[in-house]
């Protein structure tokens, strides 16, 4: 296959949202192969989710911390999309809301912590810090939902992972969006179409962590095959964070006040 280059709002090309692959709102450029398009498309929601998340992180020690949240995902009608993650657990922690707004030329991060009752922004200076203990940036949690539409990618050669044939996307971050990785390979399954692994690469392309998707997890829901466990390895620091999709709903009503900073504080639209 060819290498197809691309500037356009498919960036990130479906790091991965369950349903993640792709958000029809974000249209490829003409240099994508239209028959990867088509294939990708089919695994979208059309304009919502909302799903159970639960992450649990294993250190170099067997150390482990566990959290849970809920996850408001909205595609908007200028392409971009809005995120909300509100935490149940650990208990100290319980009530926080991380709100993530896809804008240009940088995203806007918000966080809530009850206990200080206080709403802060998230420079994009500390988006490669991480979220909550986990192996999961700020930034690694955009990618996860398709938020970084300011990069650039390219779709390369096939390749072939455990035996199977896959098709490979690279994407180089834009500089403005204070990115710490120079190009993420996401890998989807031929097939499928359904994500498989992606590969960060920061500095001098030095490979720093890795995603993977169980296929054994991939399940069918409202028609479209979302992937339910991924894990995230930090190749420096030698540890391990799960994520499990234990819930999600396709394309439920949500409204838009669930993602307005100002009402961050309250619970308007949130189950």
């Amino acid at each position: 296959m060819p290498v197809y280059q691309v500037k356009s709002r498919m960036a990130s090309w479906g790091v991965l949202f369950a349903l993640l692959s792709f958000h029809p709102g974000k249209g490829i450029a003409a240099g994508i192969d239209p028959e990867v398009e088509a294939c990708i498309r089919k695994n979208a929601p059309q304009a919502t989710a909302i799903q159970d998340i639960r992450l649990r992180s294993q250190g170099p020690m067997f150390e482990e911390k566990i959290l849970t949240a809920k996850i408001y995902w909205k595609h908007l009608a200028d392409g971009n999309s809005d995120l909300l993650a509100v935490f149940d657990e650990p208990e100290d922690i319980s009530g926080s809301r991380l709100l993530f707004l896809e804008k240009k030329p940088e995203n806007e991060i918000y966080l809530y912590m009850p206990a200080l009752f206080k709403v802060r922004r998230i420079s994009s200076g500390r988006i490669s810090s991480s979220m909550y203990g986990m192996d999961f940036s700020y930034e690694d949690f955009q990618w996860l939902y398709n938020m970084l539409s300011t990069a650039h990618s390219e779709q390369r050669a096939d390749v072939v992972v455990d035996g199977e044939p896959m098709y490979v996307l690279a994407v180089v971050p834009a500089q403005a969006s204070g990115s710490k990785y120079q190009e993420v390979l996401s890998y989807f399954d031929k097939k499928s179409c359904v994500i498989r692994k992606v590969e960060f690469y920061g500095d001098e392309r030095k490979l720093r962590k890795v995603l993977s998707a169980d296929p054994a997890g991939v399940k069918r829901v409202s028609g479209i095959l979302v992937p339910h466990v991924f894990r995230m390895r930090n190749l420096k620091k030698n540890s391990e964070t799960e994520l499990t999709v234990t819930r999600v709903d396709i394309d439920p009503p949500i409204p838009d006040t669930v993602f307005d900073p100002a009402h961050l504080k309250e619970s308007r639209g949130i189950e």
